[in-house]
């Protein structure tokens, strides 16, 4: 045994819940894919729930390191804006409608996890989109928790499938949305 083992166990794990969910991920089907026993699963983990727990918090963790090295990208403003919707965009397709679906209703500490990346991405948000307001990069009359909020009812809109069925590209859907939240719908007047 050793780290590898137990690094090829969070792999494995965070493939199959990323793609099934965390119900039909199980202990066996973990170590199959792993190529590992029963008992060493068992010797790192007392359960499937730990391990989540631990590999969610990696991913989350994961989550806002990427967000934050997009934020701080020495480039400008706008195509910093860019960068994250395309990141979140793709970010999302790595995630199944079942995992997304057992996640928001959980309960538990997956769902404390979820609360507090939720926390940390809104304030990291809030911080890039009022540096933006006071940088004359986006609209002095717009409040910055309004951004935050509508953003938010779409990011929701997307993870539940809505404009599905108006889209049949999701690089389409990305560019309609984005231009719709950058420029509105009378356009970029710069």
């Amino acid at each position: 045994m050793g780290k590898n083992a137990k690094e090829i166990l969070k792999k494995v794990t965070l493939d199959l819940v990323l793609k099934k969910g965390f119900k039909a991920t199980k202990v066996q089907e973990i170590c199959e894919q792993a190529g590992l026993s029963k008992m060493t699963f068992y010797y790192y983990y007392n359960n499937k729930n730990e391990l989540i727990e631990e590999i969610l918090k990696n991913f989350f963790d994961g989550v806002i390191r990427s967000s934050q090295e997009i934020i701080d990208q020495n480039i400008p403003f706008r195509d910093r804006i860019m960068n994250l919707i395309h990141w979140k965009a793709e970010f999302i397709k790595t995630m199944s409608p079942e995992f997304v679906q057992e996640l928001y209703t959980s309960g538990g500490p997956y769902i404390d996890l979820l609360k507090d990346v939720m926390q940390r991405a809104q304030e990291l948000s809030y911080g890039f989109y009022q540096y933006g307001k006071e940088q004359g990069e986006i609209n002095k009359s717009v409040d910055v928790n309004v951004i935050l909020f509508w953003m938010n009812i779409v990011s929701d809109m997307i993870i539940e499938g809505k404009f599905n069925h108006l889209f049949d590209d999701p690089k389409e859907m990305n560019k309609q949305i984005r231009d719709l939240i950058l420029y509105g719908m009378l356009g970029n007047s710069k």
